[in-house]
């Protein structure tokens, strides 16, 4: 069996989007990893403290590919019939794109692009406060996170509805999620 829904989790930095992804993953769901930092870690060893700030378009293209791989490599995944055909990215394209957006870079063309790559269901994760770690590979303050989180609600609603996931623990983060997922 295919993929039938491709769930986004995205969100600020620092709102515990990668953590909930490992659950999913502990849980034994397929998902695909966030990954900037990669990248970011490659521009760290080059020297360069912020790539995103120094090389936005570098930086995003490396990311716009990244995630147009994983879309593609999420439509060719089979599952069994006993396993949920659900698919998990921690961000997809249109966090490229509202970066961009915030920084007030528009590239015309993936904005187009996005209305092609489609996902079933956006959830959205707000960063929190209380959470919210700066380490070598996240250089955003909080209030840069916050205004990050802006920017994606925005793109997001502007491709359609989107799910904002409250404040809880993560165990009641994946059940919350997995009760909006039903076939």
């Amino acid at each position: 069996m295919k993929v039938k829904k491709k769930i986004v989790i995205s969100g600020g930095p620092g709102s515990g989007k990668t953590s909930l992804i490992n659950l999913f993953k502990e849980r034994g769901y397929r998902c695909f990893d966030e990954i900037s930092r990669t990248f970011i870690q490659g521009g760290k060893e080059d020297g360069i403290d912020n790539i995103f700030n120094r090389q936005p378009l570098s930086f995003s293209t490396f990311l716009w590919e990244g995630r147009k791989a994983d879309y593609f490599s999420a439509n060719a995944l089979e599952f069994s019939p006993n396993e949920k055909p659900w698919v998990f990215f921690d961000r997809a394209l249109p966090d490229v794109t509202a970066y961009l957006n915030h920084k007030g870079i528009v590239k015309d063309d993936w904005e187009n692009d996005l209305k092609i790559y489609s996902y079933d269901l956006v959830f959205l994760i707000a960063p929190v406060a209380s959470i919210y770690k700066k380490d070598d590979l996240r250089m955003e303050s909080f209030e840069e996170s916050l205004a990050l989180h802006k920017q994606l609600k925005k793109t997001y609603l502007g491709l359609g509805e989107i799910i904002e996931v409250p404040l809880m623990s993560l165990e009641e983060r994946l059940h919350f999620i997995l009760n909006h997922c039903h076939d």
